[in-house]
């Protein structure tokens, strides 16, 4: 248990020692570059990041950054901007045009380290100083290929822009030496001396201007044709307006003469209709008067006959009981022959004139 107490602390105190001894950290965007220092120099290889083999005491490592390295020429004071190991800051740059203009740019540089040649530049004792050499011939090739451009083409951004995509290659065959790679050259700002710029605002004013006067008589030209094209687009539309208007009158008086020989005929055949009713109605009205009368008539000939006969007689007879209304009644009951007003069947009887035997 001992032993393996004193292997465990033996190994936590001794792999960290000699991991360090054996091994160095690259750290992120950076490359490493391997020297031996007893012999052998400079190992022809770029070591990304990560961790590398290299014997304390026996190899010495280099480190270049890998990221995208900018060279600024720009106005103000220069010590408040931080310089890092891609980042360079120096004043404008003054240049002098093929019409003896001397104008002042602030441009941005990108650049960076060949991809692989890292170790070059530490074999060349660079390591230091290529970003010194790198602006150097920046700010020497701009001075040479930015003047070909006049102060007139310098107001213009297409030859600027055409300038600047020459001059790229050119300052890369010269970067190679140094083994870096221009990315980009941007042109931020650019400005004449004062008597100039006062010329050439003056001149900006006049050409604008110009071009303004020019917009205006256009302008007024396409208002002359667009009040043309509205002239005739009235006219078009009086002419439209007055056909149409014509067509509906047409159609409205057609229509109302439509209008009217329909209403004439309804009107004829509303009449006709109507007397042709009014006569079948007084028709039906007398033939049902006609079949009413005759009806009455069969109905009293039928009553009367129903009346004439016994049982005719015997059913007004009873009606005639029912409906006998006697206020005062003297009843003799010494004498049979009066019949009492309570027995109806008697009192028919004597109503109807059946006597005894009948």
């Amino acid at each position: 248990m001992k032993r393996t107490l004193i292997t465990l602390i033996v190994l936590l105190v001794v792999a960290p020692l000699v991991t360090a001894l054996l091994f160095k950290r690259i750290p992120p965007a950076t490359v490493g570059v391997k020297q031996n220092q007893w012999g052998g120099g400079i190992i022809e290889d770029d070591f990304p990041t990560g961790f590398r083999l290299g014997i304390s005491g026996y190899h010495k490592w280099h480190y270049l950054p890998t990221r995208t390295h900018f060279l600024h020429f720009t106005s103000g004071q220069l010590n408040r901007y931080a310089s890092d190991s891609v980042s360079t800051w120096a004043k404008p740059l003054e240049i002098r045009t093929t019409d003896n203009n001397v104008v002042t740019f602030e441009l941005s540089v990108a650049y960076r380290i060949i991809p692989g040649e890292a170790h070059k530049i530490v074999m060349d004792g660079l390591k230091e100083h290529y970003a010194d050499r790198v602006k150097s011939v920046v700010m020497a090739e701009l001075r040479q290929e930015l003047p070909k451009l006049t102060s007139e083409d310098l107001q213009l951004t297409d030859l600027r822009l055409s300038r600047v995509a020459e001059t790229l290659p050119l300052l890369n065959h010269r970067l190679e030496e140094f083994h870096c790679v221009a990315e980009s050259i941007l042109i931020r700002k650019l400005q004449f001396q004062t008597d100039y710029e006062s010329k050439l605002q003056e001149k900006q004013y006049f050409r604008q201007k110009a071009l303004l006067d020019r917009a205006l008589t256009l302008v007024a030209e396409e208002e002359k044709t667009v009040n043309l094209i509205e002239r005739q687009i009235v006219a078009a539309e009086m002419a439209k307006t007055q056909d149409w208007e014509k067509i509906i009158q047409e159609k409205m008086s057609e229509y109302q003469v439509m209008i009217a020989e329909i209403d004439a005929e309804a009107k004829i055949y509303s009449v006709e209709t109507i007397s042709e009713g009014k006569a079948e109605r007084v028709k039906a009205e007398a033939r049902g008067a006609f079949y009413l009368a005759e009806a009455d008539a069969l109905m009293k000939e039928l009553r009367t006959q129903a009346l004439n006969s016994k049982g005719g007689a015997i059913m007004l007879a009873l009606e005639a009981a029912d409906n006998l209304n006697l206020p005062e009644v003297t009843l003799n009951s010494d004498d049979p022959a009066v019949p009492t007003v309570l027995d109806l069947s008697e009192l028919t009887k004597m109503l109807v004139g059946l006597g005894e035997g009948k």
